[in-house]
């Protein structure tokens, strides 16, 4: 029988990467609220319950079972060891993070594993175990240094003391290879996210969370004013208090800008001028998404993005132009707009009476009619006459969604408004759909969806066959 050893060693590396790597999580692309959730159902003291996760969580649900499988490879023969360790160093996801300090300490023994690297993520960024904030950063900043090939860079965690540190280390040792950056920075960091920019100029996908309330543009220094030119910037995606960043960018050369995604939280105030960069960089854009409170002039913004795909806003906006002469006649469009394919619908907490909003009725009954009214005049103006290739519009909050499963649907007053939307949208041969891609309505029943562990093992079982074989083969060598 042939041994392990004996098989080519390119053909080993091939069938490693096809068990551990995922394209998804080497896509450059980040993922946007148009990305599907998915349904997981799980085992409480309570009996079986469905949760919903979010494309993010499934991302890093990924990354685990992959770094597990890697292991597994590892410990199945000293023949597969160096190969499984090249596999296992494609990507780094840092949940723990006092394995800062241990995988720093591999890399300063064997410095060609950092070369493989292309994924680096922080998940969890604080002083644990005895390590310090010191030696977190210090052996985070090694690691970047070993890492020469990184094209994605995510810090979903905020890592405020260290920022300064990570940039400048991104900018000297990988500026050429990087591709995705997604970072959680303060509001006093914003001139040094715009000034890190200059130095990337393979840059395609950028997502920045700001923290904390607007600085003076003065502040900026010499990030004030600084026209960039960024010419493989696809996608760029903003949320929390980003008004200085969004100014600045409207200046920018962006030729290939495709997808952009604003999301204001819960703030009201200090919004930036979102027409003056639209005017600007619109006219290229093919996926949109604005997520805030105070409402905009769509029609307009639809007037300046003419090759939009899809597009998303808050379905609880105040629209005049959807008001119309009576209720339900309005329109969303000064002409209609050739290219939309998919509308989003973010919020509409309010139209099916579950979960908080629906205590809230009880409160104000008056504000909850209100808003209800502005939902079906919005969603109204969603017609084939308006928008000729429009093909499905999706209902993209998870809470909604949520707070749905956990209700059983829409209460009885409520159901009527999803009947008239649900047949609003099929006799114009529109897909309604909820944010996991399924059609709105249609929840998690027992028999339609599987435990993800279940899942999980089938998935793994071919997998153990193919260990186990080669443990045999390696006991025979």
């Amino acid at each position: 029988m042939a041994t392990a050893e004996r098989l080519p060693i390119e053909l080993l590396l091939h069938i490693f990467e096809l068990a551990v790597e995922n394209e998804s999580l080497f896509d450059h692309a980040l993922p946007t609220s148009m990305v599907e959730s998915s349904w997981v159902k799980s085992e409480t003291y309570h009996g079986c319950r469905w949760w919903l996760k979010s494309p993010q969580e499934s991302l890093d649900a990924m990354q685990k079972m992959s770094y597990y499988t890697a292991k597994a490879i590892i410990a199945t023969c000293k023949a597969w060891r160096s190969l499984g360790s090249e596999v296992l160093f494609r990507f780094l996801h840092f949940t723990n993070p006092t394995c800062l300090l241990q995988v720093c300490s591999i890399m300063d023994r064997d410095h060609t594993l950092g070369w493989r690297t292309k994924r680096l993520q922080i998940s969890r960024y604080y002083a644990s175990y005895g390590a310090t904030m010191d030696e977190m950063q210090n052996s985070l900043i090694s690691i970047i240094q070993h890492c020469p090939n990184l094209e994605i860079f995510v810090a979903t965690w905020p890592i405020p003391s260290a920022l300064t540190a990570v940039i400048d280390a991104l900018c000297t040792f990988c500026s050429n290879a990087l591709r995705t950056i997604h970072l959680h920075i303060p509001n006093t960091s914003v001139a040094k996210a715009i000034l890190m920019l200059e130095f990337l100029p393979n840059l395609s996908s950028l997502h920045l969370e700001v923290d904390g309330p607007p600085v003076e543009s003065s502040e900026l220094g010499s990030a004030s004013n600084l026209t960039l030119v960024l010419p493989a910037l696809r996608q760029l995606s903003l949320k929390g208090l980003f008004q200085d960043f969004l100014e600045q960018a409207t200046g920018w050369d962006l030729p290939a800008l495709e997808t952009v995604s604003l999301d204001f939280l819960g703030h009201r105030e200090d919004l930036p001028d979102i027409m003056e960069f639209l005017a600007s960089h619109g006219p290229k854009l093919t996926y949109l998404d604005i997520n805030c409170i105070p409402p905009l002039d769509v029609a307009t913004i639809l007037d300046l993005c003419p090759l939009l795909k899809t597009f998303a806003f808050n379905f609880d906006w105040r629209l005049e132009s959807a008001e119309g002469e009576n209720f339900g006649v309005g329109t969303l469009v000064h002409r209609p707009h050739q290219n939309i394919a998919t509308i989003g619908c973010h919020q509409l907490l309010h139209a099916f009476g579950v979960g908080e909003a629906a205590k809230y009725t009880h409160v104000d009954p008056f504000a909850t009619y209100i808003i209800r009214r502005r939902n079906d005049m919005n969603f109204a103006t969603l017609r084939k006459k308006d928008f000729p290739r429009l093909q499905r519009v999706r209902v993209l909050s998870r809470t909604l969604l949520r707070d749905l499963e956990s209700a059983n649907g829409p209460d009885g007053m409520s159901f009527k408004r999803w009947e008239q939307w649900w047949e609003q949208c099929t006799s114009q041969g529109i897909r309604l759909e909820d944010c996991t891609g399924n059609l709105l309505g249609n929840l998690p029943e027992v028999e339609e969806y599987e435990d993800e562990e279940e899942v999980e093992e089938r998935k793994m079982e071919p997998f153990r066959e193919l260990l186990q074989q080669c443990r045999q083969m390696s006991t025979t060598q």
